[in-house]
């Protein structure tokens, strides 16, 4: 009762600042949304086509505008702005640039991880309405019957931008050098987003390029080969979308670090990095779609009462809204876009690293002198060496650090997060990459807000309250989903802190950037506990899909969530190669017990992920499934 206090006084100073939130539980009317998603994975055999086809209905909860409370701050529809901006351009407002700026192109040397999100890149598969595989730039593809292997056929005519030279079209030699390059095993110095994800699918072994197709040899064959790992926007944005390998090659590395060559219906118009960027409809006919507009201008614009204001002027079109201002926006007449996705925050624990041997290479891991086991930490178990001196009596180091995980999923009202800190439009999250409203849910691992059980469990890990009342200092790194530590995930991330500074811990939330936390997930050396989704962490997403590909060795050398298991790694190895989607879900239920058991990664609260445009000016924006936005090519202007 006291945090929900806490949490209401914090509500009401963010009112007295205009920043004003319209929770469903102050009555306003929810609105739900089912959006259906058709996922389909494809099998080849020999002449025989199998397709497996499954369709989940993802329900969210989206701002409209309801009855607001005394205090509560409406806007007046009447009062909804001209548009400042002429000629077909558009401009949006956006916390930051992180993975849409110079953080992770297609190549470790490429700006713009994020260009096929604005429009300017296409990608070997793409998501689209309705599903996740549809061929954009493979025009064909055949997999082999022993899933040992794939022939993608290169869609011919693509041309590549003609930024700084005419570059010519895309080719089967370009798509191989871009995964090629791209891939850790075979370029250490890729740290290109989610980059290892293709490690994992093809190992050490080059993709090679004949005529205009290209050939991949699976490591470990994964179901989602298409809909995922070669597939821009899923599994964290991996960008293994075109860039022209001539213009590398006559170039060189510094000149594609601030210039980017791709193939998509806008193309680079001005880049300030870190500031803004804007894109431009290419002039010629695209081959897929030609941009009903201009251009468009990402700005960077950390606060979101300035965002909000840009809006109310006219001086924006499009804008992210924190969760807590939607119901407002809405209640101005201002128009919810988004692609019916959402943003799941966990917090995950680094540094627990249970596997071997690497699963890729089949070396041993010297993880028993490995810098995260130096020193302990109460939420990291050492099962190298799991009996250390501050365990209680009769209990091993794998389960003391159980317990505290277990005590940290369990002292967070999830419910008051989502009431009061992003303003009711969201829903609770228990285990990260499932949700709660999927059909095939089970509430046993659920995390029922319990503080007197939270404070029970700590004590039996032998972690009692000292004179001062601390327990045990932890850090928590807010991750860059949702602005990062600048925009809302800042805020759920104190929030979450603050329940576990009563029950006696000393948090400091750390907020700076992404990239400068990054390498030690990398190199699996932080055990700084992180708040996040990894990767998956999005409700639109099938239950079905196989799970934790980040949480094992197959990634070593990129990206993880800085935690591995053998049983993970089995786990995720026998859905990857499992036809049968029953099957698939038997196998991530088995997951999700020991997930739920563990507490590697216990779920918060899940967001939706919306923007709001100016209805007077923008007619319809509509998008592909995904992450927050994407495909501004399809914006219709009034």
């Amino acid at each position: 009762m006291f945090r929900r206090q806490m949490l209401l006084k914090l509500f009401l100073l963010t009112l007295a600042s205009a920043l004003t939130v319209f929770s469903m539980a102050c009555g306003g009317e929810e609105k739900i949304v089912e959006v259906e998603k058709i996922v389909e994975v494809e099998k080849i055999v020999e002449v025989e086509k199998i397709v497996e086809k499954e369709v989940e209905k993802v329900v969210i909860a989206t701002a409209v505008p309801g009855k607001a409370s005394p205090g509560q701050v409406t806007l007046d529809p009447s009062d909804l702005p001209d548009s400042k901006s002429s000629g077909g351009d558009v401009r949006v407002a956006v916390v930051g640039f992180g993975t849409l700026g110079t953080s992770g192109g297609s190549l470790p040397d490429v700006p713009f991880g994020g260009a096929r999100q604005l429009g300017a890149a296409e990608s070997l598969f793409a998501p689209g309405p309705q599903n996740f595989d549809e061929m954009q730039l493979a025009s064909d593809w055949t997999l082999a019957s022993d899933l040992s292997s794939v022939e993608i056929t290169i869609r011919d005519g693509v041309k590549f931008h003609s930024n700084g030279g005419d570059w010519g079209n895309v080719t089967a030699e370009d798509m191989a050098w871009v995964i090629n390059r791209t891939n850790p095993a075979l370029n250490p110095e890729s740290i290109a987003a989610s980059a290892a994800n293709l490690t994992a699918l093809f190992g050490d072994t080059p993709v090679t390029a004949s005529g205009n197709t290209i050939t991949g040899t699976f490591n470990n064959f994964d179901v989602r080969w298409a809909s995922n790992l070669l597939n821009q926007e899923a599994s964290g944005g991996l960008t293994t979308f075109a860039t022209s390998k001539k213009a590398f090659d006559e170039k060189g590395v510094d000149w594609l670090k601030t210039n980017f060559i791709g193939t998509g219906p806008m193309q680079v118009g001005e880049f300030k990095p870190g500031i803004s960027v804007t894109m431009e409809s290419v002039p010629y006919d695209h081959w897929r779609k030609d941009a009903s507009i201009a251009s468009i201008t990402m700005i960077a614009v950390p606060e979101e009462a300035t965002r909000v204001a840009m809006m109310q002027t006219g001086e924006m079109d499009v804008a992210y809204i924190a969760p807590k201002d939607m119901r407002m926006m809405a209640s101005g007449g201002f128009m919810a876009v988004g692609a019916g996705s959402g943003t799941q925050e966990g917090i995950m624990f680094p540094g627990n690293l249970w596997e071997s041997h690497n699963a890729v290479t089949g070396e041993a891991l010297d993880i028993p002198s490995h810098g995260v086991y130096v020193r302990a930490q109460p939420w990291t178990g050492n099962p190298w060496t799991p009996d250390d001196n501050d365990n209680p009596a009769g209990m091993d180091d794998m389960e003391q650090a159980r317990l505290v995980r277990q005590a940290l999923a369990r002292g967070v009202d999830r419910e008051a997060i989502n009431q009061y800190v992003v303003g009711g439009v969201g829903r609770p999250n228990h285990v990260t990459y499932f949700s709660t409203v999927n059909k095939h849910w089970d509430s046993k691992w659920e995390y029922p807000y319990d503080a007197a059980k939270a404070n029970a469990l700590l004590d039996e890990a032998g972690y009692p309250k000292g004179d001062d009342g601390i327990r045990f200092q932890m850090p928590l790194f807010v991750g860059p989903e949702l602005g990062g530590g600048a925009g809302p995930a800042g805020e759920i991330g104190d929030a979450i802190a603050g329940y576990w500074q009563e029950l006696g811990l000393d948090i400091q939330v750390l907020k700076y950037a992404y990239g400068v936390f990054r390498p030690g997930l990398v190199s699996r050396t932080t055990v700084v506990p992180m708040l996040t989704g990894c990767d998956d962490g999005n409700p639109i997403y099938p239950f079905d899909w196989p799970k934790g590909l980040v949480q094992t060795t197959l990634t070593r050398g990129g990206f993880s969530c800085g935690f591995e298991s053998p049983e993970i790694l089995a786990w995720y190895q026998a859905s990857a190669k499992e036809p049968d989607q029953d099957k698939r879900v038997a196998i991530n239920k088995e997951y999700l017990d020991y997930m739920h058991h563990w507490a590697l990664f216990p779920g918060y609260i899940m967001v939706p992920n919306i923007h709001f445009a100016n209805p007077n000016y923008i007619k319809e924006w509509p998008m592909n499934l995904g992450g927050s936005f994407n495909s501004p090519e399809n914006i219709v202007l009034k």
